[in-house]
This record gives C-alpha cells, sequence and structure tokens, in this order.
C-alpha cells in the first residue's frame, strides 16, 4: 500500500488534517466552544468555525483502510467540508489529495446547474415542451410533452441509455450524435409518469445547454461554472485534462463462466458527456459544494437552488430534485448523488442545515456499498464535532444456533442467490456479488457487499419453521425448491457473449430462467415476452427490453439491449 501523497497544488486553505491550536490561543479556543455550547443550547447552529475535528479525522481514516484492505481497494480521496471551509483532503492507497478521477453521475449536478442557469437567462423554460426533433417517437396516443422539468428530475419517460455513445459504446461520437442516434428510440414510459433513471436524458438537457447559449458544452461549463469557482483541475473530456494525473484504475469484468477477471481500465469519452464523463478531484467537489452551501454563490439564485433540492412532481418528502438526490442521513436532509463509471465510484453529499459535506472518489469499479460506509461515517463524525451527535451504536453480535438453515438457492423478481456456511459465517452469491451476511436479531441480518453496506435482509419460515425466503431492499427472493424443466432449444440459443470485450452482456440460463449480466454487476432476471423479446426487471433497465436479433436462417448474431445494438461475441 502507498501512503498518502503530497500536493505541490495545494491551496491555502486546504490542510491534509487539522492544525494543532498552540498553547497560547487555548483560551481563545475554549472560548469559542463555550460560544458554541451557549448557542446549541438556545436552539441555534455553532458558528462555522468553531468546530474542532482533531479526533475525528483519525477514525476516518482508519475506515478507509479498512475498506482498501478488505475489499481490494486500489485508491480513495476523501475531502471534508464546513461551511466555507475545507477542513481535510486525504489521498490513501494509490491516490493522492489531488489525484484526478472520473466522477460518473455527480456530472449531473453540474449539468443540471447550467440548465438551470439558462432558465434563470431566459433561454430555457422548465416546463416548456422539449423540441420533438431531439426526442424519441412518443407512441402515446395524446402525445404528452416531455419537459426540462421532467428531463431532470428523472421522470421523462426517456431510456437509459441511446443507442450511439451510451454506456456499452466505447466510440467517442460525441454529444450531438449520441442525441440524434435517440430519435430512433421509442419514449419507455409516459412523461411524467415514474421516476426512471437516465443517462440519455441529462445528455440531452446538456444539449439544450449548447443550444440555448451557443457555446459549446465544455466551453459553457468552463466559463460559468469552473473557471468561477477556481476548479482548476477539472475538465468534461480527455483533451482537456492532465491525463497524467488521471489515476488508473481497474476493471473486474464478468469471464462469461460464472467468474470475474481483472484488466486495466479502458480510457475514453463516453457520448452522454453531460450525464457522466466529468474529471475531477476531491478538492475540486468541495469547492463545488461550498458554492451551494454559500446558497450558490453567484451561480444561481438561492430560489432556484431551493427549488433543485425540492423533490419534483411527487408529494414525497424525498426524491429527484432537480438534478439532485433529496434525502436524508439521520434526521438531517441530505443533498446528494453518486457515481460509478469505468473503474471509478464516487459519492457527493451535502447536509445543508448543518452546513457539511463529504466527498469520496476511488478508483474501483462497482462498490457503491464500501463507498456508502466511508461517506457515511465521515458524515457521522462530521456531525459528532459541530453538533455533539453521538454516532449510532454498534450492533450487537447475535447467536444463531444453526446457519445452515438458511442455505439454498433463491430467486427475487430481479436477481437469483445462492446462500451457504463458510467457516461460521452465512455468505451468499448475488447474481453475481459476494455478499457477507451477519445476524443481528432472530431472522434478521445485515449484508455487506461490494454493492450494500449495512444492507437490512429479514427472512421468512412457514408454519412449519423452515425458512422459505428473504427480503433484501425492495427485492422479494423466495427459496428454489423444485429442480427445473430443462432449457427450451430456442432460449438455448441466446446464450453467449453479447458487445464489448470489457463491459459484455452475457446470457446465461439459472433455475430455468434467462439472466443477462451487464455493466460486470449483477444477473438481470428475463421475462419472454415473446420468442425474441425480453422484458427486463426492476433495476437499472427496469420497463426496458431485450431483443434477439437473428439472420434469415434464424441464427442468433446480436442482441438489442435497451435500444444499445450489440454484436454476438460468441
Amino acid at each position: 500500500m502507498k501512503s498518502e501523497g503530497s500536493s505541490s497544488r495545494r491551496w491555502a486553505w486546504v490542510r491534509r488534517r487539522p492544525v494543532r491550536t498552540p498553547p497560547r490561543v487555548a483560551s481563545l479556543r475554549t472560548l469559542i466552544h463555550l460560544g458554541s455550547f451557549l448557542t446549541l443550547l438556545l436552539g441555534g447552529t455553532p458558528p462555522l468555525w468553531s468546530a474542532d475535528y482533531t479526533a475525528q479525522i483519525p477514525q476516518l481514516e482508519t475506515v478507509v483502510r479498512e475498506e482498501i484492505r478488505d475489499w481490494g481497494i486500489g485508491g480513495v480521496a476523501v475531502a471534508l467540508v464546513d461551511g466555507q471551509r475545507l477542513i481535510y483532503a486525504g489521498g490513501f492507497g494509490e491516490a493522492k489529495r489531488d489525484s484526478i478521477f472520473r466522477v460518473g453521475s455527480i456530472s449531473k449536478l453540474f449539468n443540471a446547474v447550467a440548465a438551470m442557469q439558462q432558465v434563470e437567462a431566459g433561454r430555457l423554460d422548465l416546463d416548456a415542451p422539449v423540441p420533438t426533433e431531439a426526442l424519441p417517437l412518443n407512441p402515446f396516443s395524446d402525445k404528452p410533452a416531455v419537459t426540462l422539468r421532467q428531463i431532470l428530475c428523472h421522470r421523462s419517460g426517456l431510456p437509459r441509455e441511446s443507442p450511439v455513445g451510451g454506456y456499452l459504446d466505447d466510440s467517442e461520437p460525441g454529444l450531438a450524435a449520441t442525441i440524434a442516434s435517440a430519435r430512433r428510440c421509442v419514449l419507455v414510459t409516459r412523461p411524467g409518469e415514474k421516476t426512471r433513471y437516465s443517462n440519455l436524458a441529462p445528455s440531452l438537457a446538456g444539449w439544450l445547454v449548447e443550444r440555448a447559449s451557443g457555446l459549446s458544452y465544455e466551453d459553457y461549463q468552463r466559463a460559468n461554472l469552473l473557471d468561477p469557482l477556481g476548479m482548476k483541475d477539472s475538465a468534461w473530456t480527455l483533451a482537456r485534462v492532465d491525463r497524467s494525473r488521471v489515476i488508473p484504475s481497474q476493471m473486474r469484468v464478468a469471464d462469461g463462466r460464472g467468474g470475474w477477471r481483472r484488466q486495466r481500465t479502458p480510457l475514453f469519452d463516453l457520448g452522454t458527456i453531460p450525464a457522466g464523463n466529468l474529471f475531477s478531484t476531491a478538492g475540486d467537489l468541495a469547492r463545488f459544494a461550498s458554492a451551494l452551501l454559500a446558497g450558490g454563490s453567484g451561480l444561481v439564485k438561492p430560489e432556484t437552488l431551493a427549488e433543485m433540492w425540492t423533490p419534483q412532481l411527487t408529494s414525497e418528502p424525498t426524491g429527484f430534485g432537480l438534478g439532485f438526490m433529496v434525502g436524508k442521513y439521520r434526521e438531517h436532509r441530505a443533498i446528494s448523488h453518486t457515481g460509478a463509471v469505468y473503474g471509478h465510484s464516487s459519492s457527493w453529499v451535502l447536509l445543508p442545515q448543518a452546513k457539511l459535506a463529504a466527498i469520496v472518489l476511488a478508483n474501483e469499479d462497482i462498490i457503491a456499498g464500501r463507498i456508502r460506509r466511508i461517506s457515511h461515517a465521515a458524515l457521522s463524525l462530521l456531525l459528532e464535532a459541530k453538533l455533539g451527535e453521538a454516532p449510532p451504536p454498534r450492533s450487537v453480535p447475535f447467536a444463531v444456533r444453526d446457519l445452515s438453515v438458511y442455505a439454498g438457492d433463491y430467486e427475487s423478481q430481479s436477481y437469483w442467490a445462492r446462500l451457504e456456511v463458510r467457516d461460521g459465517r452465512l455468505v451468499g452469491d448475488l447474481s453475481g456479488q459476494p455478499t457477507q451476511f451477519t445476524p443481528t436479531a432472530e431472522l434478521q441480518f445485515t449484508a455487506e457487499s461490494r454493492l450494500e453496506h449495512a444492507a437490512p435482509v429479514t427472512f421468512a419460515r412457514d408454519d412449519a419453521g423452515a425458512v422459505t425466503g428473504f427480503t433484501l431492499g425492495p427485492q422479494r427472493y423466495v427459496r428454489v425448491a423444485v429442480q427445473p424443466p430443462p432449457l427450451p432449444r430456442t432460449w438455448s440459443a441466446f446464450l453467449g457473449a453479447y458487445g464489448p470485450k470489457f463491459i459484455p452482456v452475457i446470457v446465461t440460463e439459472r433455475h430455468g430462467h434467462l439472466y443477462a449480466m451487464t455493466e460486470n454487476m449483477v444477473d438481470y432476471r428475463l421475462t419472454p415476452v415473446n420468442r425474441h423479446v425480453w422484458g427486463l426487471p426492476p433495476g437499472m433497465y427496469v420497463d426496458e427490453a431485450v431483443v434477439f436479433l437473428t439472420d434469415k436462417a434464424g441464427r442468433v448474431h446480436g442482441l438489442d439491449f435497451a435500444s444499445m445494438p450489440l454484436p454476438r461475441r460468441n
């Protein structure tokens, strides 16, 4: 493991860890803490300059190093913000504090701010119909309009990806060609009807910013966000990033035989640039956080920011605002977004009322659960230092007499699972993701994996006391007890690998069903609609379909995976 690196580009306001106060200033610190106590007693928030994080930083560093050790992560960079102060910036393992990462879907936050700048300027309208020449076919009889508001809160009905420039396309077609290819598609769901996460939709918003401003997307972002914020180490394309400082990364690639191989991550520009192509550092993302914690700092008006941080087209208190995810951390309102893109994972979280933010970047693919653990640990320690909030109590291990009753094969509406007892612990493979289960009460466990952190799991029993299934999030797994019949010959013809070698779609069979591994993440259960068309389940591509493509002789030569055409590889 490499030690934390130093930075020659260090700002005056950046410190790797809080500097100890000289003894002669100790009396001033005492007065500060007394003032903070009185403020809290009177129901207010302590001054931004009052908190001392010296005791908490080493605890966070321990958590980061544990995650690197236990989950094989190459490098992690962390930045912590208290109002207008960057109170910590550190690099671990292969990462330096100023290493450049791909930040994935955190790009969408900058994209949303750019779109709202154009709304404030009167060049774009949140609720006017988007020009139909930029949209997929609208199959609904009354032709409901797609609006910018729907696009920014993921209720547009657009497909998740575009045929050209989508996540499985490494041809670097550029934004214009990516948006143009969407005209071949069909809206998946009725505009405004439901939340369906999309990379194509915010890319369309970025294209609208180009049209409204008369600037290329990258030039607009540089002039109106990156430069005003002093984000000197950030760029939207490889042509403008310092490649020598982009941290190398590894990908865990499905091998088509139920296993995985490691390979160096390819480096290229996505076609959906506004949705996920930003290159940045933890420190630069901290500058963005401080600007928003200050009410927008001239990027957008405070009332615009308040609208962006309000769940849209729903009465629920949480959900997508305009670009931002609005949720909760403990009892605090949380404004956030995560990212995952080709060998990089990221998290950006603000607690607006507490004026705190935590940014975590890693050079490892598909580790949302591990990033979440680091981010939550950071937020917990920040709240402890600033507001005196005690961290949540650690769960007490629960003794289970016989773990073997939980072992077996299960299926849910989206995934498969195989659980077994190994070295006295319950472990499992959930649709391709190794998972550890820790008992917390009778029939209650928490799950830890690359995708999950402390996820509650509840097992169910029948009247005879036999374990029949379990729930994990929205997924309800049922025990597979009967040997399924052989796979039909027509289905067997679909088995194999499709698309790019570094991110293949692999179609396999399990329990008499077809499954499709995508994005090197999980196997998705397919549901037959007809001989060639199969529906995708709840998950990343909910409501979309897989279409197997055949030649005149009936041989399968490719598939259309959620509007992305992929040739057969074997």
